[in-house]
């Protein structure tokens, strides 16, 4: 994302130094307080006093890097956000920042393969992996050909899937028990289709033996999941270095 920078609040001529003493911190403050780490953040404010002391900021350009959300990893991300209103009355009084309605974010978001890895111990994605993976084999295979129990029971051994990212694919595996186990793989395209449907493309699932001959792998179908109406990501890229994703989201504060 490319774009002239906003004028920093703390940089405003004078009359506005009561802004860039308390707006910054309490957006800082708030941040912090809605991710689990927050690294190397950079942020600017744009709009007249009048504006912002209203608590009206009509746009907000923001960079961090290292930053992790339920324990989902980012390396790297740049927004822009227009027309928000906070309660920027109350936060000169000692007040929490609060969002009061709400407004659009636009921008891009890096997620590396050591972030993905890093990422797979938390319920958040451990869980979802475990729940794609039991609708994708959903009246495709028996219990019998493909034991998802072997892999996706509960317990540290679920959550212990590897993940490897090539150009436009990636590969889930889960291994089983103990070495001698066999293994299932996931192999998958990632596609966006009208912004707000994440499309699992031409998937695949295989049985890896410990030992002996595999069996053939098994065709799945593709797979879509909606995203909700707030999401439109327009860019969706999958190397073997990481993810990459544009777009933009309606963010909804939260009651």
């Amino acid at each position: 994302m490319t774009s002239d920078p906003a004028p920093s609040a703390e940089s405003s001529p004078k009359g506005s130094r009561l802004i860039g003493r308390l707006l910054p911190p309490a957006i800082r403050l708030w941040l912090h307080t809605q991710l689990d780490h927050l690294e190397g953040l950079e942020f600017a404010l744009d709009g007249s006093d009048r504006q912002i002391l209203g608590g009206y900021l009509p746009g907000v350009s923001l960079a961090a890097h290292q930053a992790v959300y339920q324990g989902l990893h980012v390396s790297q991300a740049e927004v822009e956000a227009t027309d928000i209103r906070v309660n920027l009355p109350q936060v000169l009084r000692g007040k929490p920042l609060r969002l009061l309605q709400p407004f659009p974010v636009e921008g891009q978001v890096t997620v590396l393969a050591a972030d993905l890895r890093a990422s797979l111990g938390s319920p958040l994605l451990g869980q979802g992996l475990r729940d794609v993976l039991r609708q994708l084999l959903a009246g495709a295979v028996s219990e019998q050909q493909v034991p998802l129990v072997d892999w996706l029971g509960e317990g540290d051994r679920a959550a212990d899937v590897a993940i490897a990212l090539g150009r436009d694919r990636l590969t889930l595996r889960w291994p089983g028990a103990t070495p001698s186990d066999d293994a299932l793989e996931l192999s998958l395209g990632l596609a966006m289709r009208e912004g707000r449907w994440l499309t699992l493309e031409q998937p695949v699932a295989r049985v890896v033996p410990a030992i002996g001959a595999p069996p053939p792998p098994i065709a799945l179908e593709d797979t879509a999941f909606d995203l909700g109406p707030e999401v439109d990501i327009r860019r969706l890229a999958v190397t073997p270095e990481g993810i990459d994703l544009g777009g933009r989201v309606r963010v909804i504060p939260a009651d």
